[in-house]
């Protein structure tokens, strides 16, 4: 997957239908499970036989907007990457910076990601592949940082799930303290780059 556009530090906001619009607004106050058809359809200003004629049932909907919050989140990942050069330091700062920067600029879609665990076996399988790779591409940067002895942490796997946990957190806070986007980034890619023993000048 190739981003058209090479700076993976630019986000837009993605256009939604009314349909999705009113669900993400149902979905994020009350939860997969809380929400109906019935009050996506009243938010939407659209009959239910519209919205099953569009996408079949909630969870097709709700897979709609996991759609938005993720279709790219692994070529931004991969660019961020890439973009570090033969740096490992660069490389975790600036993948740790992109998923920051996508939850701050989708806060309520990404929010919906923890709801995954109550989707169908297939739905579920292909989202969470996405975060499976996203960690094999923090794990892979770790280890590469190990090897030249630029990192000093002894479990690459654990220290990549907690640095992605690290990044989830992100939502327990950010809407009662609102922050300048690419600033929380550098400082979670400082973070990050602490967690692994990373220190300048060596």
């Amino acid at each position: 997957m190739v981003l058209d556009e090479p700076d993976w530090r630019h986000f837009e906001q993605p256009e939604l239908s009314p349909i999705l619009r009113g669900a993400l607004d149902a979905f994020y106050e009350n939860g997969f499970r809380g929400t109906t058809v019935r009050d996506i359809s009243q938010r939407a200003g659209v009959t239910m036989p519209t919205l099953y004629y569009y996408h079949g049932n909630k969870e097709g909907i709700f897979t709609a907007l996991l759609e938005c919050a993720t279709k790219d989140v692994l070529a931004r990942a991969y660019a961020a990457r890439d973009d570090g050069d033969n740096d490992p330091a660069r490389k975790l700062a600036n993948v740790i910076e992109s998923m920051i920067l996508r939850t701050l600029t989708f806060p309520r879609l990404v929010t919906l990601e923890a709801d995954v665990r109550y989707l169908s076996t297939p739905n579920r399988d292909r989202f969470d592949t996405v975060r499976t790779e996203i960690e094999g591409v923090v794990r892979g940067i770790i280890r590469e940082g190990n090897r030249r002895a630029l990192f000093s942490t002894s479990d690459p796997i654990v220290t990549a799930r907690a640095l992605l946990v690290m990044c989830d957190a992100l939502q327990c806070w950010y809407e009662n303290c609102p922050p300048k986007p690419r600033a929380v980034a550098r400082k979670y890619g400082a973070i990050a780059l602490k967690t692994v023993g990373f220190r300048a000048g060596t």
